[in-house]
């Protein structure tokens, strides 16, 4: 029982790993006119917005980039395909790194 346990443990990295979106997949859903697709992109955008605000806090680590105040949802959505436009190279990156990347080239901080 304990062998098992700790195979399932050792797993589950592996499978978390698995899980893990990647940019033509995010843009494939930020692209999309469907509602629940077009959610799991914008959900996924305040995500990585919202970690990187935390960043200060959590790391005492200066930000990466610096959305202005009144920046919605749906403009990072743009923000992030047009980036993808002038970036095609990028499109097999991880979507964290990926969006992390639109954000410092749109709205940098200094």
């Amino acid at each position: 029982m304990r062998h098992l346990l700790l195979s399932a443990l050792l797993l589950l990295p592996a499978l978390a790993r698995a899980n893990l979106l990647d940019a033509f997949e995010l843009e494939k859903r930020c692209a999309s006119d469907r509602p629940d697709q077009v959610n799991t992109c914008l959900g996924y955008l305040s995500g990585v917005a919202d970690s990187d605000n935390a960043a200060p806090a959590w790391r005492g680590q200066k930000s990466l980039f610096c959305i202005p105040q009144g920046v919605t949802v749906i403009q990072l959505r743009r923000t992030l395909l047009d980036y993808l436009k002038k970036h095609p190279e990028e499109a097999d990156f991880n979507a964290a790194i990926l969006v992390g990347n639109a954000f410092i080239e749109a709205f940098p901080c200094d």
